[in-house]
């Protein structure tokens, strides 16, 4: 289950890539400084959300869904679609696509059991994105605090980002055989995402192996 990955991506990097499509980055996104580095389960990164007039919007948020119960870590990774804790809980924001996102990445990390070390995994692609759903929230999560070096629990409004997993392909099975994440790697695949309904769905399926390696 993918908890890390690297974010280098430049928003005039993913604009060109969207260039053939009706989908654009705002002039306020295009403006914006995205620091590079890696993005960890339950801190903030940056995504790309619907905007108006088939424009992206680029926002962080934070990483992991509210966990079922308390105590529990977030929930970073979606599987099981069909889930009672999807469709009721998060059935709303599952297909609307008000609540789709891209998530832009450089790299995405699976723990190599016998390595005892995170592999590292490219894709071949200009802009690579994880097939996202955001959703508001409010309650309890870490925020940096003034004053103090650790993050401490503060009530917040949140928004809250995860990314669909499916089955591994066979260069991420050998490392990771439970799942890998859904990466979108062409404009008419984000374009469709970003659409939503259940349609869109099939977009949850492994990479092909050609466009993936191990850095």
């Amino acid at each position: 289950m993918c908890n890390l990955y690297r974010q280098d991506v430049a928003p005039s990097t993913i604009n060109h890539f969207f260039r053939d499509t009706p989908l654009h980055l705002s002039e306020q996104a295009r403006g914006r400084n995205v620091e590079a580095g890696y993005v960890g389960a339950d801190q903030d990164g940056p995504v790309l959300v619907n905007g108006e007039n088939s424009a992206l919007e680029l926002v962080d948020q934070r990483w992991g869904f509210s966990a079922i119960r308390d105590g529990a870590k977030p929930i970073t990774n979606i599987r099981n679609l069909r889930s009672p804790w999807w469709r009721g809980v998060n059935g709303e924001y599952l297909m609307k696509p008000e609540y789709r996102c891209l998530v832009p990445f450089s790299a995405f990390a699976e723990w190599n059991a016998a390595e005892k070390s995170n592999a590292w995994f490219k894709i071949d692609c200009e802009a690579p994105m994880f097939a996202g759903i955001w959703r508001p929230w409010t309650g309890e999560r870490l925020m940096k605090i003034d004053g103090k070096k650790r993050r401490q629990r503060q009530d917040h409004d949140w928004s809250l980002f995860a990314f669909l997993t499916t089955k591994p392909n066979t260069i991420v099975a050998p490392i990771h055989p439970k799942a890998m994440p859904v990466v979108l790697t062409t404009p008419d695949e984000c374009q469709r995402w970003m659409s939503g309904g259940e349609a869109t769905l099939d977009l949850q399926r492994p990479l092909p192996d050609a466009l993936v390696s191990v850095d």
